[in-house]
């Protein structure tokens, strides 16, 4: 298994690329008539609901699965060193290219390593529209998480991110009023999910900052009947021993602990999105390489050094104090490079 393999990426998108340039000539048209557009609407909900059904399909055969493989990284998001830390969005090309060469499959746009639930929804929307150009332009997935907003909100990105045909959308589940148990987060998920049912769509479960600790092995097997869409887990647990239980064939689980690469490979996990990999890629390239060739004492080695990296320079942080140690690191490492060096600016975190 060749874990820096984009296979299936290309082709998916050029058709982004292509539903982009589709959708401006659409814009530049002449307003249709009443009953024309009342056709195009009609027409264009039956193709949703078929592009629905081949999602579940391919779900079920493997398709899509095969294309959320390898290393995706939680991507920071740019702001300026100003005092509103307005986003900026000059560095993402940079960004992206740099990715790309590091072989990364792809990118997780406004999760919480982006601050996500710290930007307004046009911020959210801006940051995600730069991103998937400059996705396309190199060669990139991408994924967009919508949560951890209001759900006016929410469902508004969802929109948003279907209208733009990311890769995949990602959902924090409800921060304030937290569902209690899988039928609730089931029923909130399926919320969100019908306002992107043409997107792979994925469950962000991250107990430690959301407080939501439910059955995932339940509430995979329910999100799969319910949900048409529904593709797998972005799994930022520590609970290794459950998310395996939730290996399925068909069934994306991304593996978004770094402390657990070396024990996620060797639990059979084949996707990964770790924070890390925007800053030391070629550690974590190092223990996937060594997992490949059966040299499991070398991964663990290297697993082993990452860790204390990571220790170095966040010591006993928070979680939110993480990102900011973290993105502190990163910026560090990005722009002490000679060529395309580049700063993705302060956290918008201030305590």
């Amino acid at each position: 298994m060749a874990w820096f393999r984009r296979d299936g990426g290309s082709r998916l998108n050029k058709s982004v690329q292509k539903a982009t340039e589709n959708r401006v000539i659409e814009s530049q048209e002449q307003p249709a008539a009443p009953e024309q557009q009342e056709s195009k609407e009609q027409l264009s909900n039956e193709l949703e609901t078929e592009q629905a059904s081949q999602t579940r399909l391919t779900r079920e055969t493997g398709t899509f699965s095969s294309r959320f493989q390898g290393l995706i990284a939680p991507v920071f998001s740019c702001f300026k060193d100003d005092d509103r830390r307005s986003l900026d969005v000059r560095p993402i090309n940079r960004y992206a290219e740099w990715l790309q060469s590091q072989m990364i499959s792809g990118v997780l746009i406004n999760g919480v390593v982006g601050e996500g639930p710290m930007m307004r929804v046009r911020e959210r929307k801006a940051n995600c529209e730069y991103w998937q150009r400059a996705a396309v332009r190199h060669n990139l997935m991408i994924m967009v998480q919508v949560g951890g907003a209001p759900l006016p909100d929410v469902l508004s990105l969802a929109a948003h991110a279907e209208e733009i045909r990311v890769s995949g959308v990602v959902t924090l589940p409800e921060l304030f009023y937290r569902p209690r148990n899988v039928d609730q987060l089931v029923g909130y998920c399926q919320h969100v999910a019908t306002r992107c049912r043409t997107r792979p769509f994925f469950y962000y479960h991250m107990p430690s900052m959301t407080g939501v600790d439910l059955d995932m092995v339940e509430f995979c097997a329910k999100a799969e009947r319910s949900i048409s869409n529904f593709m797998g887990l972005y799994y930022a647990s520590a609970d290794l021993e459950m998310g395996q239980r939730c290996l399925r064939f068909g069934r994306v689980v991304m593996l978004a602990s770094t402390a657990l690469l070396a024990s996620g490979l060797m639990s059979g996990f084949n996707c990964s999105s770790l924070v890390v990999v925007n800053i030391r890629p070629d550690l974590v390239h190092k223990i996937c390489e060594a997992f490949d060739d059966n040299e499991l004492q070398l991964a663990r080695d290297y697993q082993r050094e990452l860790n204390q990296l990571i220790e170095i320079h966040t010591h006993d942080s928070h979680m939110e104090n993480w990102v900011v140690s973290m993105k502190n690191w990163f910026n560090k490492e990005s722009t002490s490079r000679q060529i395309g060096s580049f700063n993705a600016g302060p956290a918008r975190i201030v305590f």
